[in-house]
Protein backbone atom coordinates (compact mmCIF):
# COMPACT_ATOMS: atom_id res chain seq x y z
CA UNK A 1 0.00 0.00 0.00
CA UNK A 2 2.51 2.56 0.45
CA UNK A 3 4.29 1.98 -2.37
CA UNK A 4 0.59 2.64 -4.40
CA UNK A 5 0.88 5.88 -2.40
CA UNK A 6 4.18 6.88 -3.08
CA UNK A 7 3.49 6.54 -7.22
CA UNK A 8 0.10 8.24 -6.67
CA UNK A 9 1.81 11.17 -5.39
CA UNK A 10 4.56 11.03 -7.36
CA UNK A 11 1.69 11.12 -10.40
CA UNK A 12 -0.26 13.77 -8.61
CA UNK A 13 2.89 15.92 -8.42
CA UNK A 14 4.03 15.40 -12.35
CA UNK A 15 0.12 16.31 -12.99
CA UNK A 16 0.45 19.46 -11.24
CA UNK A 17 3.52 20.19 -12.60
CA UNK A 18 2.15 19.84 -16.43
CA UNK A 19 -1.00 21.82 -15.60
CA UNK A 20 1.09 24.62 -14.12
CA UNK A 21 3.76 24.65 -16.70
CA UNK A 22 1.34 24.24 -19.97
CA UNK A 23 -0.01 27.78 -19.89
CA UNK A 24 3.31 29.30 -19.06
CA UNK A 25 5.49 27.53 -22.03
CA UNK A 26 2.04 28.48 -23.78
CA UNK A 27 2.68 32.49 -23.03
CA UNK A 28 5.89 32.64 -24.00
CA UNK A 29 6.86 32.12 -28.32
CA UNK A 30 7.68 28.54 -29.63
CA UNK A 31 8.53 27.65 -33.32
CA UNK A 32 6.31 24.35 -33.09
CA UNK A 33 3.23 26.13 -31.04
CA UNK A 34 1.13 28.88 -32.30
CA UNK A 35 -1.51 30.71 -30.35
CA UNK A 36 -4.59 32.19 -32.00
CA UNK A 37 -6.40 34.92 -29.57
CA UNK A 38 -9.79 36.28 -30.05
CA UNK A 39 -12.83 36.81 -28.40
CA UNK A 40 -13.06 32.59 -27.58
CA UNK A 41 -9.79 32.96 -25.19
CA UNK A 42 -6.43 31.54 -26.55
CA UNK A 43 -6.13 28.48 -28.14
CA UNK A 44 -2.98 26.68 -29.08
CA UNK A 45 -1.87 24.27 -32.15
CA UNK A 46 1.29 22.17 -32.21
CA UNK A 47 2.69 23.08 -35.59
CA UNK A 48 4.85 21.53 -38.73
CA UNK A 49 6.86 24.62 -40.20
CA UNK A 50 6.74 24.57 -44.13
CA UNK A 51 9.12 27.09 -45.31
CA UNK A 52 10.88 25.42 -48.06
CA UNK A 53 9.51 25.30 -51.70
CA UNK A 54 9.24 21.91 -51.39
CA UNK A 55 7.64 21.96 -47.30
CA UNK A 56 5.05 24.26 -49.26
CA UNK A 57 4.14 22.18 -52.16
CA UNK A 58 3.51 19.19 -50.42
CA UNK A 59 2.61 19.96 -47.05
CA UNK A 60 -0.12 17.86 -45.32
CA UNK A 61 -0.94 16.18 -48.71
CA UNK A 62 -1.64 12.69 -48.42
CA UNK A 63 -1.85 12.67 -44.42
CA UNK A 64 -4.46 10.69 -43.25
CA UNK A 65 -5.10 12.33 -40.05
CA UNK A 66 -3.75 15.14 -38.34
CA UNK A 67 -4.17 15.81 -34.01
CA UNK A 68 -7.01 18.27 -32.90
CA UNK A 69 -3.94 20.61 -31.46
CA UNK A 70 -1.94 20.26 -34.29
CA UNK A 71 -1.47 21.88 -38.09
CA UNK A 72 1.11 23.07 -40.03
CA UNK A 73 2.01 26.38 -40.56
CA UNK A 74 3.34 27.93 -44.15
CA UNK A 75 5.89 31.08 -43.94
CA UNK A 76 6.77 33.28 -46.83
CA UNK A 77 9.54 36.16 -47.48
CA UNK A 78 7.14 38.10 -47.93
CA UNK A 79 3.65 39.28 -48.26
CA UNK A 80 1.79 38.18 -51.46
CA UNK A 81 -1.09 35.74 -52.82
CA UNK A 82 -1.61 32.54 -51.69
CA UNK A 83 -3.31 30.11 -53.34
CA UNK A 84 -4.34 26.45 -52.14
CA UNK A 85 -6.17 23.60 -53.26
CA UNK A 86 -6.93 20.00 -51.74
CA UNK A 87 -5.55 18.06 -54.56
CA UNK A 88 -3.80 14.67 -52.54
CA UNK A 89 -5.12 16.19 -49.20
CA UNK A 90 -7.31 13.21 -47.48
CA UNK A 91 -8.52 14.95 -44.35
CA UNK A 92 -10.88 18.34 -44.85
CA UNK A 93 -8.33 21.16 -43.35
CA UNK A 94 -9.51 24.59 -42.20
CA UNK A 95 -6.85 26.67 -44.07
CA UNK A 96 -6.29 30.26 -41.84
CA UNK A 97 -4.23 33.01 -43.93
CA UNK A 98 -2.11 35.36 -41.77
CA UNK A 99 -0.72 39.35 -42.55
CA UNK A 100 2.25 40.43 -41.32
CA UNK A 101 0.77 41.81 -38.51
CA UNK A 102 -0.37 38.60 -37.16
CA UNK A 103 -3.96 39.09 -37.86
CA UNK A 104 -5.98 36.49 -39.81
CA UNK A 105 -7.83 38.01 -43.12
CA UNK A 106 -9.16 34.90 -44.55
CA UNK A 107 -10.60 31.33 -43.49
CA UNK A 108 -11.33 28.97 -45.82
CA UNK A 109 -13.69 26.63 -43.54
CA UNK A 110 -13.93 22.53 -44.00
CA UNK A 111 -11.67 22.99 -47.38
CA UNK A 112 -12.69 19.62 -48.86
CA UNK A 113 -10.38 16.65 -49.99
CA UNK A 114 -8.91 16.26 -53.38
CA UNK A 115 -10.70 19.61 -54.84
CA UNK A 116 -9.02 21.28 -57.49
CA UNK A 117 -10.84 25.06 -56.30
CA UNK A 118 -8.33 27.30 -55.63
CA UNK A 119 -8.51 28.96 -52.08
CA UNK A 120 -6.63 32.34 -51.94
CA UNK A 121 -6.31 34.44 -49.23
CA UNK A 122 -5.81 37.82 -50.92
CA UNK A 123 -2.85 39.64 -51.73
CA UNK A 124 -1.29 40.30 -48.42
CA UNK A 125 -0.48 36.75 -47.38
CA UNK A 126 2.86 36.37 -45.15
CA UNK A 127 1.57 33.06 -43.17
CA UNK A 128 -1.30 30.16 -43.54
CA UNK A 129 -2.55 27.62 -41.25
CA UNK A 130 -3.92 24.67 -41.66
CA UNK A 131 -5.59 22.63 -39.34
CA UNK A 132 -8.62 19.99 -39.12
CA UNK A 133 -11.45 21.07 -41.04
CA UNK A 134 -14.59 22.63 -38.59
CA UNK A 135 -11.72 23.41 -35.67
CA UNK A 136 -11.55 27.30 -36.71
CA UNK A 137 -15.48 27.29 -35.82
CA UNK A 138 -15.64 24.53 -33.14
CA UNK A 139 -12.72 27.20 -31.19
CA UNK A 140 -14.25 30.45 -32.26
CA UNK A 141 -11.60 31.63 -34.29
CA UNK A 142 -12.82 33.97 -36.53
CA UNK A 143 -11.37 36.70 -39.54
CA UNK A 144 -9.58 39.63 -37.23
CA UNK A 145 -8.32 37.03 -34.36
CA UNK A 146 -4.73 37.82 -34.31
CA UNK A 147 -1.74 35.03 -33.70
CA UNK A 148 1.39 34.84 -31.88
CA UNK A 149 4.60 32.71 -33.37
CA UNK A 150 8.54 34.02 -33.36
CA UNK A 151 8.01 34.43 -36.90
CA UNK A 152 6.06 37.33 -36.64
CA UNK A 153 8.19 39.22 -34.21
CA UNK A 154 10.24 40.64 -37.14
CA UNK A 155 7.52 42.46 -38.24
CA UNK A 156 5.59 45.29 -36.00
CA UNK A 157 2.57 42.45 -34.66
CA UNK A 158 -0.65 42.68 -33.29
CA UNK A 159 0.44 40.37 -30.75
CA UNK A 160 4.23 40.03 -29.85
CA UNK A 161 5.98 37.33 -28.23
CA UNK A 162 6.75 38.20 -24.73
CA UNK A 163 10.92 38.53 -23.76
CA UNK A 164 10.12 38.30 -19.97
CA UNK A 165 6.91 36.95 -18.30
Amino acid sequence: MQIFTSVLKTWLFVIFFVSISCPLLASMCQNNIISVKGNHGIVDFQVEIAETPFDRKHGLMGRKKLGMQSGMLFLYKKPHKVSFWMKNTIIPLDIIFLANSGQITHIEHNAQPFTLKSISGGIDTIAVLEINGQSAIRKGIKIGDVVRHPFFSRFDNKWPCKVKD
